[in-house]
């Protein structure tokens, strides 16, 4: 998998933007940007979501799970109800009890039904990790696109 604060950097830079301006956009210190670009703190799914939609790219590429930059249409606004559905139909599809989902993520049951129920947003490791381990979309996951599993080559460190 490609160090995903090396890509946030990248990325950042890419678009000319100095750490204080992604901060901005973020809502969020220059200092929170050092952070995620050294890897000393995974970036939230809200700030993930957020710069996907500033910068018009899909989390996928961001992460560097796909050469795809963008889907053809996105939704722009987190739903947590949405989400719940989604890791529902994963669990459906890999025939995963909230338990076994939990061993799988190194989380508790009660944390999986939480997510499922929409009462909290998925930790962007854990998305990562279904991404990883079943080939979904992590814009999927979230609820940002339509587009279910991962296409195209993952991009090389």
């Amino acid at each position: 998998m490609v160090n995903i604060g090396k890509r946030i950097e990248f990325i950042r830079e890419t678009y000319d933007l100095t750490q204080e301006e992604l901060g901005k956009v973020l809502h969020i210190s220059a200092s929170s940007i050092s952070h995620y670009e050294r890897n000393d703190w995974f970036i939230p799914m809200k700030n993930l979501y957020m710069m996907a939609n500033y910068l018009e790219l899909s989390i996928d590429y961001i992460l560097g799970l796909t050469s795809i930059k963008q889907y053809s249409s996105y939704l722009p606004e987190i739903n947590l109800q949405r989400i719940g559905k989604r890791i529902q139909e994963i669990c459906d599809e890999q025939k995963l009890s909230n338990v076994k989902l939990g061993k799988i993520l190194n989380t508790s049951e009660s944390n999986i039904r939480n997510y499922k129920t929409g009462k909290y947003l998925i930790l962007t490791p854990f998305v990562i990790q279904l991404s990883l381990k079943y080939n979904y979309s992590v814009d999927w996951i979230v609820g940002r696109s339509n587009h279910k599993y991962l296409k195209n080559k993952k991009i090389a460190n």
